[in-house]
Order: structure tokens, then C-alpha cells, then sequence
């Protein structure tokens, strides 16, 4: 891994909250987290023929860091808001997906 290949990004953490009426609310947090992880676009034939049309929305992220990242959770890359669709923790870095919002 080169440092030069890690792009920043900030991480808002998700909550779902229900009202009295019994509604689910969902909200992320006013407080984002800085930190740099390596990121490209989908393209395998896998995940093309998993996600079809929306595979040009969804890129791939490996986090070495130690922030803790849930499904759900929003990341802002680029000026772009993507949600956390998937993860898979491996021994050295976490491979997520992530999707356009």
C-alpha cells in the first residue's frame, strides 16, 4: 500500500430512533470523523452481476484504520454522500462497499 494512493474521507455515524408513534427515525450524527483509506470505483464481474445498473454508484473502500464503521453509516468522499452497504473484516483491513445516496 503506498500512502500516496489513500484518499481522506469523513465518516457520520448512523441511528435509528422511533417516536412515539412507533416510527423509525433515521439520523446521523452532526459529528464527522476524518481518516484515509484506499478507494475505487466497483467494476469486478461480480459485483456487476450483483448490483447491475446501480454498480456505477458503488465504490470500494480498504480502511487500515481503527474508526468503527458499521452498515449504514454515511461517508462523505469527494463531496459525495455514499452509504456503507457492506463489510468484510479481514486480518489486516476491512474491505467495505459503499453506494451513491
Amino acid at each position: 500500500m503506498k500512502k500516496r494512493s489513500l484518499k481522506r474521507f469523513q465518516i457520520k455515524t448512523y441511528s435509528a430512533v422511533k417516536d412515539n408513534e412507533g416510527n423509525v427515525i433515521e439520523s446521523y450524527s452532526n459529528e464527522a470523523n476524518e481518516d484515509v483509506a484506499l478507494i475505487w470505483p466497483a467494476s469486478s464481474k461480480l459485483q456487476v452481476e450483483l448490483y447491475g445498473m446501480r454498480v456505477n454508484g458503488i465504490l470500494n473502500m480498504h480502511y487500515y484504520g481503527s474508526l468503527a464503521i458499521k452498515e449504514h453509516d454515511m461517508i462523505n468522499y469527494e463531496g459525495i454522500s455514499y452509504k456503507v452497504i457492506n463489510i468484510q473484516n479481514f486480518k489486516r483491513f476491512r474491505a467495505i462497499e459503499i453506494e451513491r445516496i
